[in-house]
């Protein structure tokens, strides 16, 4: 593992580098899901390689990101981060994208996003996150109700794609919440498996 910050049984965080540009970059060319990125705008590896570089400029950054690796084989497979975090109130966004489609399903993003809710609650002592999903992503609103968010709320008509406007549905979770998932999240791990 390299310079991790959290670690899961399968997958670890780190902070993002400037190298990982290029694959992110790549991932973003190449996703044929469109409901994964609804501008569905392409970014370039100087845009992201900025966006990299600078994350950090400010005292009290207004984000923290993350690569997520595999533990097997260092292997980038996605990042996770706390947007416009309040730290006067004590909230953020939450975000987080696996670049590969063979990578989704297998429960590495769960296990990703149960360490950035760690390091948001228990590091960072935020109160409560927010994440939002555009309307047609129904993988990713399955994803954070598995992880302990609770619905609230709608934003309607908030993006238009092919002529169609979508609405924003929007997530919150509290420490509790997340304890009480991750906890039932974990005995599911750890439970043999039943066979018919």
């Amino acid at each position: 593992m390299r310079n991790p910050v959290l670690v899961g049984e399968r997958v670890y965080l780190r902070p993002l580098e400037v190298s990982d540009a290029e694959a992110m970059a790549r991932a973003s060319a190449e996703e044929a899901d469109t409901a994964m990125l609804r501008l569905r705008v392409p970014e370039s590896p100087l845009h992201v390689e900025s966006y990299i570089a600078h994350l950090y400029d400010d005292r009290w950054p207004e984000v923290v990101a993350f690569a997520v690796c595999r533990r097997a084989d260092d292997r980038l497979i996605g990042s996770v981060d706390l947007d416009d975090i309040d730290w006067v109130n004590g909230t953020a966004e939450t975000g987080s994208w696996l670049l590969w489609a063979e990578d989704r399903g297998q429960g590495y993003g769960t296990e990703a996003k149960h360490l950035l809710l760690e390091y948001a609650f228990d590091h960072l002592h935020l109160h409560v996150l927010l994440s939002a999903v555009w309307e047609p992503n129904a993988r990713s609103a399955a994803a954070l109700g598995k992880q302990g968010y609770r619905p609230a709320g709608r934003m309607k008509w908030h993006d238009l794609k092919d002529g169609v406007y979508r609405d924003m549905l929007l997530f919150d979770i509290t420490r509790a919440d997340w304890l009480a998932a991750r906890d039932a999240w974990l005995a599911a791990q750890s439970a043999p498996a039943v066979s018919k």
